[in-house]
């Protein structure tokens, strides 16, 4: 004998609401098993850094570099790592952290030329002025102004940024001070 009951699953109307029900039992209890586990978390991902370009200018004695690239846009901004912009010219350098104030200062470690080993130096150096800031950062550029100690020659560029599970490097990008 049928089960009355089973005449819905012959329609249309009644497989799309077999399948919601299956969907809700689902989540529930995905959701059931979170609580009794007792706490949830994300995993963690490495940021992907990664510069393309560098277009160096000069504006009335003043110099500025624009960057392209991948900049881990929306994790920078919402998950808050410290994402910096360090430039290098001799022993010279410069950070431009996202969210703070750039830092200016001098290393005999630079002169290595190897910004690989950035995150086993500080890099703190001084306060910088005010006219060496990031002037524009979006998803895929990034624009920063640069200090008067930065003369005409050769520079070099990375991404850093500090995650929980350590610190990431992006490729250097050389360019020419105009």
């Amino acid at each position: 004998m049928k089960n009355p009951n089973d005449i819905r699953m012959l329609t249309a109307g009644g497989c799309v609401r077999a399948v919601r029900g299956a969907i809700s039992l689902a989540i529930v209890t995905g959701l059931a098993l979170g609580l009794i586990a007792g706490e949830v978390r994300a995993a963690a991902t490495t940021p992907t850094l990664i510069l393309t370009t560098a277009a160096p200018a000069v504006v009335g004695g003043a110099r500025s570099v624009a960057f392209e690239g991948s900049f881990d846009f929306p994790n920078a901004l919402e998950v808050g790592y410290q994402l910096e912009v360090v430039i290098v010219q001799g022993a010279h350098f410069v950070r431009y952290p996202v969210a703070g104030t750039a830092h200016v200062g001098d290393s005999a470690v630079l002169l290595a030329g190897h910004l690989d080993d950035l995150p086993t130096f500080d890099l703190e150096g001084a306060e910088a002025p005010d006219d060496v800031r990031i002037v524009t950062f979006v998803p895929d550029r990034l624009r920063v102004t640069l200090p008067a100690t930065f003369t005409a020659g050769r520079a070099t560029a990375v991404l850093f940024a500090s995650v929980p599970h350590g610190a990431v490097v992006s490729n250097p990008i050389v360019f020419l001070l105009p």
